[in-house]
C-alpha cells in the first residue's frame, strides 16, 4: 500500500519523509507514476508481532509496511510540472495532506502566515477539483461514443449513469468516498484512481517552540520527528524521555494510515519466520491464505486460527493448545486483526 504526501510549498512533507526514514533526493524530476518519486518503506509498529517474536525468536521477522511517497508541494496552476504530479497523486492508495503552522519568511508564495486550517480546506478543494475535471471530460467523451453503436455499449452506458451520479457531489464540495454506490460500482470507479476517493490523513506540521501549548492530535513537529529518525535506539529513547513524547510521530502516523485504509493484520508463526500479513477489514480465510502464497488459496481445506489476545492470555503455544485456544474455520470464516493462522491446504 502506498501513501502520498501531499500539500502546499514549504509545508513540510519532504521534512517529514526525512522523519518516516526516507532520504530527500533534490532535483528529483518525478513523472506521472508514484514510484517515480522518492520513496521509503516503513514497518508497521505492531507490539503483538514483536511478542511473538520474543516468543519464538526467529530466524526471521517480517513486520507488515508501508509505503510512502515524497511529493514536492503543489505549484500554481501555470507553473511547468503542475499537471504531472497531479496525475502522480492519484497512483496512490492514501494521502497525507500536510499543512503548515509555522511562520517562515520565506515563503514563496502569497501567504508567510501559517494559516493550517486554510491550507487543508483549499488542499482538498484542490483534489475535488482536479476530480471534477476528470469526470466531466469522461463524461462528455462517453456521451460522444454512445452516440454511434458499439460492442461496449452497455459497459458504457452503466459507467456513464455512475459518473452522471458523481459529477453533482463534487459540484457540492463532497468528496466521491461520499456517494454512495455497490460493491460493482465501486470496483468500477477505483479504476479511475480519483483523488477524492482516497482516504485522507491531516496533519499540522508544527514548530519545535510551539510543542509546550495544546495542540490537536494530529499535530506533529517535522523537523524534530526527522531528527529523532537519525539517532540511534538508546539516543532516541532519551531524546523522547526528555521531550516528554511517548513515542516517535511516525509510529503514529503509520498507524493511522494503516487504519484509514482499512487495512488488518493476520499473523503467522514458527522458528523460521515471524510475520504479519496485511489484508482488508471483512477479507475471508481463503483471501488470507493467498496472501501467503496462491497454493495455499487454491488447496484451502481449513484454517487453525487463535486470536493474538488468547494466545498471550495462555503465554505460549503449548499451554494455548492445552486451553483449547486453536479452533478450525473454514474458508468463508472473516479473517480478524490480530489472527495468527495455520492454513492446511493440498494441491
Amino acid at each position: 500500500m502506498r501513501i502520498g504526501l501531499v500539500g502546499w510549498p514549504g509545508s513540510g512533507m519532504t521534512t517529514l519523509f526525512r522523519a518516516l526514514g526516507g532520504k530527500a533526493q533534490p532535483g528529483h524530476k518525478g513523472g506521472t507514476r508514484a514510484e517515480s518519486w522518492p520513496l521509503v518503506s516503513v514497518d508497521v509498529p505492531d507490539p503483538r508481532l514483536e511478542w511473538l517474536r520474543d516468543l519464538w525468536k526467529p530466524k526471521k521477522f517480517t513486520p507488515a509496511r508501508l509505503e510512502f511517497v515524497d511529493f514536492p508541494g503543489i505549484p500554481p496552476a501555470r507553473e511547468k510540472g503542475r499537471g504531472e504530479l497531479m496525475h502522480a497523486l492519484r497512483d496512490t492508495d492514501g494521502l497525507v495532506l500536510v499543512a503548515r503552522a509555522f511562520r517562515d519568511p520565506s515563503y514563496p508564495y502569497e501567504r508567510p502566515e501559517p494559516d493550517p486550517a486554510g491550507d487543508l480546506a483549499s488542499l482538498k478543494s484542490e483534489l475535488l477539483f482536479g476530480d471534477y475535471a476528470a469526470v466531466e471530460a469522461r463524461i462528455e467523451k462517453l456521451r460522444e461514443r454512445l452516440k454511434k453503436p458499439s460492442k461496449t455499449r452497455e459497459a458504457e452506458e452503466k459507467e456513464l449513469r455512475l459518473l452522471e451520479r458523481c459529477l453533482p457531489v463534487l459540484e457540492e464540495g463532497r468528496p466521491l468516498r461520499e456517494v454512495e454506490m455497490s460493491a460493482s460500482e465501486r470496483a468500477l470507479l477505483s479504476g479511475f484512481r480519483f483523488a477524492s476517493e482516497k482516504p485522507m490523513i491531516e496533519i499540522v506540521n508544527v514548530s519545535e517552540e510551539s510543542l509546550g501549548e495544546d495542540l490537536p492530535a494530529n499535530a506533529c513537529c517535522a523537523l524534530l520527528e526527522a531528527e529523532i529518525a537519525e539517532l540511534s535506539q538508546e539516543e532516541r529513547r532519551a531524546f523522547l524521555k526528555d521531550y516528554g513524547i511517548g513515542e516517535p510521530f511516525r509510529d503514529r502516523l503509520v498507524r493511522m494510515c494503516y487504519e484509514a485504509l482499512g487495512l488488518r493484520s493476520f499473523f503467522t508463526m514458527g522458528e523460521d519466520e515471524v510475520r504479519a500479513w496485511t489484508i482488508r477489514a471483512g477479507d475471508d480465510a481463503v483471501t488470507a491464505a493467498g496472501k501467503i502464497h496462491s497454493d495455499l488459496a487454491r488447496g484451502f481445506i481449513r484454517a487453525e486460527v487463535a486470536a493474538w489476545e488468547d494466545l498471550h492470555g495462555a503465554g505460549g503455544v503449548r499451554e494455548a493448545k492445552a486451553r483449547g485456544v486453536f479452533r478450525v474455520e473454514g474458508r468463508d470464516y472473516e479473517v480478524k486483526d490480530g489472527d495468527i493462522l495455520n492454513i492446511r491446504f493440498s494441491v
